[in-house]
């Protein structure tokens, strides 16, 4: 989960397949054939991904150790207060707005990305501009939410861009890692 590209991980899929359905569920706005283009193209970064998983365990390859976690009580607890945060904020929103639901996901999971590059695994530079996007695509949500009460938009927003990030930032390691893969071996 480096920005070297040292191999795609589990953490790379599970990204994916959140990013993967966030396209999905949320291009509404797109219109078709928008919608149906970008389903496409977020199915397509997802089997890539799953490509560069393959190719990581093929050959071997473990995460650097910087990328390791420093601690399991740390994760649970981070999960743990997301989860709490997640579902007592959607309990809270499904009776007052419930078009700002998608907009709390992003920023819920986005704080929950910073948690990690804090206290799980210090300073992992993809989960923290995964954190630093998704936030405010979070907070843009539940501003159009409380000041339209436009539930599309905000899914568009908050949700479909959330799921580019996602997708995006594990698709770009992928690509290196692939890309890795077919690159000469050099005699030194």
């Amino acid at each position: 989960m480096t920005s070297q590209a040292s191999g795609i991980y589990v953490g790379h899929l599970i990204g994916a397949s959140f990013g993967a359905v966030f396209v999905i569920r949320n291009s509404g706005l797109l219109g078709q054939p928008g919608q149906l283009i970008a389903s496409v193209l977020a199915v397509l970064a997802a089997v890539v991904i799953l490509i560069g998983f393959i190719a990581t365990i093929r050959r071997g390859q473990r995460p650097p150790a910087q990328d390791l976690p420093r601690s399991r009580a740390a994760f649970w607890v981070i999960v743990v207060i997301e989860a709490a945060l997640l579902f007592g904020g959607l309990a809270f929103l499904n009776r007052v707005e419930p078009a700002a639901n998608v907009g709390w996901i992003a920023l819920v999971v986005g704080v929950h990305f910073l948690a990690f590059t804090l206290w799980w695994i210090p300073g992992q530079r993809e989960l923290l501009v995964i954190g630093a996007v998704m936030v405010p695509l979070g907070i843009i949500g539940l501003v159009i939410a409380v000041t339209t009460h436009d539930a599309v938009l905000v899914e568009f927003v908050s949700g479909f861009g959330s799921g580019v990030v996602l997708l995006g930032a594990s698709l770009a390691t992928a690509l290196r890692v692939i890309a890795a893969g077919r690159a000469p071996i050099r005699a030194e």
